[in-house]
């Protein structure tokens, strides 16, 4: 519906002036007779009038405003919960049966005036399938529910209807939460517990040392069975490492035992732990489940040297000695000795190279090129620090001090740390650094800033290289044991200053070389249901990364899965996502051609299996009748659609009217320049036609 008004930018008037000039200007035209009749005369100076006039009263600036009123039908959503737990106690015909049901709602609704939009956990693009496939490996309803409420906000949305077993297995329960729209539930499955035994968790560390033990510990869930034994095994490669009887009494029952395996070749490995089933049992899908360890080589040795005893020593031996592949040595003159170990990390807590070198031992693994992590202090030599670390230039200025706190760079890309611990820093007490002018060398990354207060400055306070030969860091000041403490006293652990430290320390040790090749993934172990993002870097012969390289992936797994991939990385993303891949062990090798030279990356990632699904089983469809009834809209059973389609007809939602004023200038108007054509072109026409132009 359209209602329209002419008004004026200028006064209206004008339009009188117009017409004066319109026949002022057809009068000085055709004040003689051409050789044509009175009335062709006439006619020109009419078509010429009203040409005039109009193009003048287009100058005036005429705006026709309108009024639009469109009409928003009341829309209904149906939701079916697509997930693995449906089709796992329901037959297909079932649900082939329940799936026409929605059908036949769509178009009952249709039929009485409803914009009817279909959706699953897996699809959100509101057209109906032909068929559903129950393949998720979660349910995480909210998400669904509330992904419709963002789309549908400001929109006549007059209710949703949820097809669901009601087993709610990821992210928020949508029984906490407000949707601002009825939601009709429709209840599958069957809420009566089966006679089950389900493989309710794996406990276990993901990394063991090679040589060394390690504990698999088992829950198992007895769901109904008063009697019987079970035996509950542990397999690698379809070989049998170890295996258990348990007895079954007194349901529901939790049962716990744990497996000492030995941690022997390393890379990653695929354990499997399964429960032999029973005949009675409802189903065997939950009866086994994979834990994948990587073993790694034995333990790192690290010295820590100092001339004095210092508080940071102790922060940094309790949060090195934390993780169980690193063992620490610590060196103090005339207290303690080195022990003669092959270091992978050497750290000088105000004691400098020359120093050390006296010392046989470590002189060797310091022509070695072992790493370093140098740590200046007030007892530091800062002549010989500068001598001994190209990374950075101390000058200071009158042998003065400071106080500053640390500001982590959000462009450091060595590694990566939690924000949680990037928040904390902003609270961490001050260190003691030199008040000095700081140069740094190119390549060296900044992890921390100095804070001088509120002032945020570009001094460094923790700098980071790698030059392919050796890595190396320099902590530009003392007193970070306060920086543990403080942890504790807001946290009541040590986690984030232990993170901070931990990961330094696994970035220097690490003895991965430099190379102009890399492809890794995002993340050791990815869940089924998620994409596997493999991240892609290139750099040229000064080690600047650079693109437009095709790269050829190639992939092996299990089941003997084999792939190939091919892409081009480019600087706006250098990540490749490969998606629905078999839970696994999957190798690859990456390959390249730089500067005319074939370059190779290589590796390994698991696909973590979500056994979510097959944990629970049984229907909970007072969870559907809570969100039902906290949205004002009702719950049925899977027989109870004619109830459900007269309800929801009963309702009879209308249209909401929405109006908007629409302005457009005449001079735009398709419409008048067809009429000015018109006029010019029959004027034309009457001219040559009657031999005058």
């Amino acid at each position: 519906m359209e209602n329209s008004l002419l008004i004026f930018e200028n006064s209206p008037w004008f339009i009188v002036l117009c017409l004066v000039i319109g026949a002022l200007l057809t009068y000085l035209l055709y004040r003689k007779q051409g050789p044509w009749s009175r009335q062709v005369h006439y006619a020109l100076m009419g078509f010429r009038f009203l040409l005039i006039s109009l193009l003048c009263f287009l100058l005036v600036g005429p705006v026709l405003k309108q009024f639009r009123n469109t009409i928003d039908k009341p829309h209904f959503i149906l939701a079916v919960d697509n997930s693995t737990s449906v089709s796992e106690v329901l037959s297909p015909s079932f649900l082939d049966q329940q799936f026409q049901q929605v059908k036949n709602l769509a178009q009952s609704l249709v039929d009485n005036g409803y914009s009817v939009a279909f959706r699953t956990l897996d699809q959100t693009d509101d057209n109906f399938p032909d068929s559903i496939s129950f393949n998720q490996l979660s349910t995480p309803l909210n998400d669904l529910l509330k992904s419709v409420q963002s789309d549908y906000e400001g929109k006549n949305l007059s209710g949703l209807v949820l097809v669901s077993d009601g087993i709610h297995n990821q992210g928020l329960s949508p029984a906490y939460s407000q949707y601002g729209f009825p939601i009709y539930t429709v209840g599958l499955g069957d809420t009566i517990p089966q006679q089950d035994i389900r493989l309710k968790a794996l406990h276990y560390n993901k990394i063991a040392y090679q040589g060394n033990k390690f504990v698999l510990r088992a829950e198992i869930l007895n769901d109904g069975f008063q009697s019987g034994n079970i035996e509950v095994s542990v397999m690698e490669s379809g070989r049998v490492l170890r295996s258990k009887t348990m007895a079954l009494s007194n349901p529901p029952q939790l049962l716990e035992t744990d497996f000492e395996l030995d941690a022997t070749s390393k890379g990653l490995r695929d354990y499997e732990v399964r429960i032999s089933g029973l005949n009675q049992e409802f189903t065997l899908s939950n009866n086994s489940r994979h834990a994948y360890i990587e073993i790694i080589e034995g333990t790192k040795n690290i010295l820590l040297a100092s001339k004095n005893p210092h508080p940071d020593l102790k922060a940094l031996k309790n949060a090195i000695e934390r993780n169980q592949n690193y063992k620490l040595y610590l060196y103090l003159p005339g207290i303690t000795k080195v022990e003669p170990q092959p270091y992978d990390l050497i750290i000088l807590h105000q004691i400098s190279q020359q120093e050390l070198r006296v010392i046989p031992a470590v002189s060797n693994q310091l022509k070695a090129k072992t790493p370093l992590l140098t740590i200046i202090g007030s007892r530091s030599n800062i002549n010989r620090v500068n001598s001994e670390n190209p990374l950075v230039s101390i000058k200071t200025i009158n042998f003065q001090k400071d106080l500053v706190t640390p500001s982590y760079n959000a462009a450091f890309s060595k590694f990566q740390i939690s924000a949680q611990l990037k928040a904390a820093m902003t609270g961490f007490n001050p260190v003691i650094v030199p008040f000095a002018n700081y140069e740094i060398a190119n390549g060296v990354e900044i992890m921390l800033y100095q804070k001088v207060g509120n002032l945020l400055t570009q001094n460094p306070l923790l700098v980071v290289t790698d030059d392919g030969e050796r890595k190396t860091a320099v902590m530009i000041g003392e007193g970070m044991w306060q920086w543990r403490m403080q942890d504790y006293a807001t946290n009541q652990s040590f986690e984030l200053f232990d993170e901070l430290i931990s990961k330094l320390v696994q970035y220097l040790s690490s003895n991965q070389k430099k190379s102009r090749f890399k492809v890794y993934p995002v993340t050791q172990s990815f869940n089924a249901n998620e994409p596997v993002i493999m991240k892609t870097e290139v750099y040229d012969e000064i080690y600047e990364e650079t693109f437009g390289y095709p790269i050829e992936l190639n992939l092996t797994g299990p089941e003997d899965y084999r792939e190939s991939f091919s892409y081009v990385t480019n600087a706006g993303n250098s990540n490749y996502r490969i998606s629905e891949l078999s839970p696994g062990i999957y190798n690859y090798t990456a390959k390249t051609s730089i500067d005319g030279k074939p370059e190779f990356s290589q590796g390994q990632f698991t696909i973590a299996e979500m056994p979510l699904e097959s944990l629970n089983l049984t229907a909970d469809h007072q969870l559907l009748r809570s969100i039902s009834s906290q949205s004002d809209g009702s719950f049925f059973r899977s027989d109870q659609w004619e109830s459900l389609t007269s309800e929801l007809l009963t309702k009879k939602a209308q249209g909401i009217v929405f109006s908007e004023e629409v302005f457009t200038p005449l001079i735009r108007w398709p419409w008048a320049l067809a009429i000015l054509l018109i006029l010019v072109s029959s004027e034309w026409f009457l001219r040559k036609y009657h031999g005058n132009y």
